[in-house]
């Protein structure tokens, strides 16, 4: 979203490419755009072991690559797209265009050695269909990715800064205690939303649960203490989170850039397996930036205590803009070819 709000801001005309809940949410957030739907992938995560539910559905990730590249090369040929912005979708790009990759991605972790050096090699084979790519962190100084994204194994890119579609506007009060924001694969979203609700039962908290259902909008009160909502658009979940005390979310990359944006504290809770989001969760435990707990010992009783001792995230670099800098850069060169 950030991305389509500096690109409309510089003038761009853009179209916005998607499937599933991600399309249904830039719909709603874009009414007045372009919009194409792109084959979805339909993974399944079966079991808590990540790597073997890739491996298992490797064949399959192929095919959906392929797919989405065909899907691609029909939409540019037939509203002559100068430049495809890829969002880690590792076949939108195209012949007959200038092809941008955006990932924080560049070093992904797997469980053991062997596996981490084959997705690298596979990784690095993939981006290299673009002519450029973008990473949404800092190139040093404090990393929100760590050493996800840094030392890069490809040259041609930019540090284009954290991104998120959140920002602190107004001067705000605190209206609850807790705000849980739900997210991911199932059936680990629902196993974390049982668990989440079963404790918020015995804690003297109030607590408003973002479930993640994209097409639920509905706000339940089911306990005196507890409300339930299916989805907030991006103004109101910006609002929520200012105006919780405490913050309890998967950490995934987007949502630690959310927090970071709005100088939040967190407790973060990884989704089992997920290699990427266990490497985030100890990686700020650890610089007491936010807290992490493993999702089968979880104790928010516990986690609300702890908090207390970790920071948040504080930007010291506000007033950076190697976003603007790097659209900009773009722009200009899609005038001169």
């Amino acid at each position: 979203m950030p991305v389509i709000d500096e690109l409309v801001a510089q003038g761009a005309e853009l179209g916005l490419a998607s499937d599933g809940g991600a399309l249904h949410l830039l719909q709603k957030e874009y009414p007045d755009l372009q919009h194409f739907e792109l084959p979805t992938f339909d993974i399944k995560y079966p079991t808590s072991n990540m790597a073997f539910n890739m491996l298992s559905q490797a064949n399959k990730i192929r095919k959906a690559i392929r797919a989405e590249h065909k899907a691609i090369k029909q939409i540019v040929a037939q509203h002559n797209f100068q430049a495809i912005i890829s969002d880690n979708r590792f076949g939108c790009y195209s012949a007959s265009t200038y092809n941008v990759f955006m990932t924080h991605q560049l070093n992904i972790k797997a469980p053991f050695l062997l596996a981490e050096k084959a997705l690298a090699f596979w990784n690095k084979k993939m981006i290299r269909a673009f002519d450029f790519c973008w990473v949404p962190d800092y190139k040093d100084g404090a990393r929100l990715s760590g050493d996800l994204s840094f030392p890069s194994p490809i040259s041609k890119l930019s540090y284009v800064g954290p991104l998120s579609r959140f920002s602190i506007k107004n001067e705000h009060t605190t209206k609850r205690d807790v705000l849980v924001i739900l997210s991911g694969p199932e059936p680990q979203r629902t196993y974390l939303e049982t668990v989440i609700l079963q404790q918020a039962k015995q804690l003297n908290h109030s607590f408003l649960i973002v479930r993640g259902k994209m097409d639920d909008d509905k706000r339940i009160q089911i306990e005196k203490n507890i409300e339930l909502v299916g989805h907030l658009t991006s103004d109101d979940l910006n609002a929520a989170i200012l105006s919780s005390k405490y913050i309890v979310s998967r950490s995934g990359y987007s949502t630690i850039m959310d927090l970071a944006a709005l100088e939040k504290t967190a407790i973060l809770i990884p989704t089992p397996g997920q290699t990427e989001q266990e490497y985030l969760g100890k990686y700020f435990h650890e610089n007491r930036v936010f807290l992490s707990q493993n999702q089968k010992e979880l104790d928010l009783g516990k986690a609300f205590e702890e908090l207390e001792n970790f920071t948040g995230f504080v930007n010291k670099r506000k007033n950076e803009y190697p976003l603007k800098n790097a659209v900009g850069d773009l722009l200009k060169k899609l005038k001169t070819t």
